[in-house]
Parts: structure tokens; C-alpha cells; sequence
């Protein structure tokens, strides 16, 4: 059985072929894919895609044979359960939204069947990089407003019956500009002061 490199990476990573993300390869009209303006459909779905990746000395480094990418997202919400008989559920108070995680699963792959040490080395090396990576011109994390990621995880899986291929796993989050991130604390700080000032003219203390 003859497999390109997509149905190897699904296989390796999920035992079924993924769709790859739309406009990223025309070409491959045997998928249907779901639609872009979906974007629930977009959110937790893994899709084949180039991801290069720019460190901030400006070197380029591309994870080989466009691996399988899905972000999801998650909130933080404090529960506090309410008092009183008869009276079931929590009270649900919204703290913030937290950073994308980012999964990336991909396959490296050796010539003539020999041990991809040149790729796993490129994966290992942009691991190691201690600071966030710019993502270079593609769509997929652009839907989501993701301009930059930093990489927390780093796994290398085996492969049974395949010597010449390497599967390997990177997990990443969203790294939101330092001055973006000022003024989303502030406007958070700016809401709790005017709450918590209404509520103290709603007790009649001012």
C-alpha cells in the first residue's frame, strides 16, 4: 500500500485523514471540506498546513511536511454555589478568555527509509528557542487573530514497522503583544472599580 505524506501524518496521529485548511491546496478536491465561514467548525478541527515559523533574529524555520494543526480555546469562570433550600446550580462569574492552545502533529521522514535525523533535528532545535515565534502568512491562525505562539511541549512518539519515520507532537498557546495585554488588564481593572463602586451606592454607604 502506497501512502502520500497527509494520509501517513492522519494516520500516524489519528487513524483517519483530516481535511486540509480551504484555499491552502486546491488541488486536493477529493475532501470535503468544511465551510470557512463556520467557524465553529474551524475551532478544535486539525488541518493540514505550511507552518513557518519566525524567530526574532528573523530566521525562518518551516516543521516539515505540513503538519496537522487545531487551536482550541477555553475560558476561566469562578462557581460559586448558591444557598438555600430548594436552590440548585452555581453562581457563574466570568474572569477571562485564556490564551489559544495550539496542538501541531506532524511526521518527519527519512530518504530511501533511513532515520529523519535532519527533520527531527529542525523540530528539536525550533523547540528549544526560548521566545515567542511569529507565524508567517497563513490564513488559518490569522481567522483567529494568533500572530504569535510560544511552544510549551515537545514529544516524540514512536512508530511501529516505520524506521524511516519520525511522528512527533508540539503543543503551543497564543502570545498576546505586551502592550495589548496592558490594555486588555486595564479596561478589566477600569470594569471591577465601576462595579464595585455601584455596588457600594446600591448598599447606601455613599
Amino acid at each position: 500500500m502506497t501512502l502520500n505524506i497527509k494520509e501517513l501524518t492522519a494516520l500516524a496521529h489519528l487513524s483517519y485523514i483530516a481535511s486540509p485548511y480551504p484555499g491552502f491546496d486546491k488541488k486536493l478536491k477529493m475532501f470535503n471540506l468544511p465551510d470557512i465561514n463556520n467557524i465553529g467548525s474551524a475551532l478544535g478541527s486539525p488541518y493540514f498546513m505550511q507552518l513557518s515559523l519566525k524567530k526574532q533574529e528573523g530566521e525562518i524555520i518551516t516543521l516539515p511536511n505540513e503538519p496537522l494543526v487545531s487551536i482550541s480555546l477555553q475560558k476561566t469562570i469562578v462557581e460559586t454555589a448558591t444557598v438555600g433550600e430548594g436552590r440548585t446550580g452555581t453562581v457563574k462569574e466570568y474572569i477571562c478568555t485564556e490564551d489559544y492552545d495550539i496542538e501541531i502533529k506532524g511526521v518527519c521522514i527519512g530518504e530511501d527509509g533511513r532515520y529523519p535525523t535532519e527533520e527531527v533535528k529542525t523540530v528539536k532545535d525550533l523547540f528549544l528557542v526560548n521566545e515567542a515565534l511569529e507565524i508567517q502568512e497563513n490564513n488559518f491562525f490569522e481567522l483567529f487573530g494568533i500572530n504569535k505562539i510560544v511552544l510549551k511541549s515537545f514529544k516524540l512518539d514512536e512508530m511501529v514497522g516505520q524506521e524511516g519515520v519520525q511522528k512527533y507532537t508540539i503543543s503551543a498557546v497564543s502570545d498576546m503583544p505586551f502592550f495589548a495585554e496592558l490594555s486588555e488588564r486595564g479596561k478589566f481593572i477600569n470594569e471591577s472599580v465601576t462595579k464595585a463602586l455601584n455596588n457600594v451606592r446600591l448598599t447606601g454607604v455613599l
